[in-house]
């Protein structure tokens, strides 16, 4: 049996990092226009994918991001603790519908063959894609820092590098 959730246009969507650098889990929070609510967890590797994937379109389209004015700027919507919605993605595409300037995003639990699948579509404005964008890659910025050997990880107890042929940790 197939579930799936047709979102529409979403009146928020963003991203979010739960936990400590190293162990932070990931997920997309969107509200729809009609109130429904979805927790779309992700890896960090599927996440900046995604913000590569936006910052790309942006930049085929020449698209420039104006800020709305400071009193027509949105609230932050409040969640509920528990969504309508919510599930570990498997498969995570985008679309882009070019004359209306919006992408769609469409994310499945579960892979084609599978016949208990929970999916989810949604879209959103340009604007907000780039809004998105700037906060995937603030999540990502913000993870640990990277080894200068070999681009893995630090951890905050202790680094054994490949590079060093695991003999000195950093």
């Amino acid at each position: 049996m197939s579930d799936t959730h047709e979102f529409g246009p979403v009146a928020h969507i963003s991203a979010e990092a739960i936990g400590q650098p190293g162990q932070r889990r990931f997920r997309l929070r969107a509200l729809s226009e009609h109130g429904d609510s979805a927790f779309l967890w992700l890896e960090k590797e599927q996440l900046v994918a995604l913000g590569e994937a936006i910052e790309n379109v942006l930049k085929q389209e020449s698209y420039t991001y104006r800020r709305l004015p400071l009193d027509d700027s949105e609230l932050d919507p409040v969640f509920p603790l528990s969504a309508q919605v919510e599930f570990q993605l498997a498969q995570l595409s985008m679309g882009v519908n070019q004359e209306a300037q919006r992408f769609v995003l469409i994310g499945a639990d579960g892979g084609p063959d599978e016949s208990d699948t929970s999916s989810v579509t949604m879209e959103f404005d340009f604007r907000r894609g780039y809004e998105l964008r700037r906060e995937i890659a603030d999540l990502a910025a913000a993870g640990r820092p990277p080894c200068p050997l070999c681009g893995a990880p630090l951890d905050p107890e202790g680094h054994v590098c490949p590079r060093s042929n695991g003999h000195h940790p950093h």
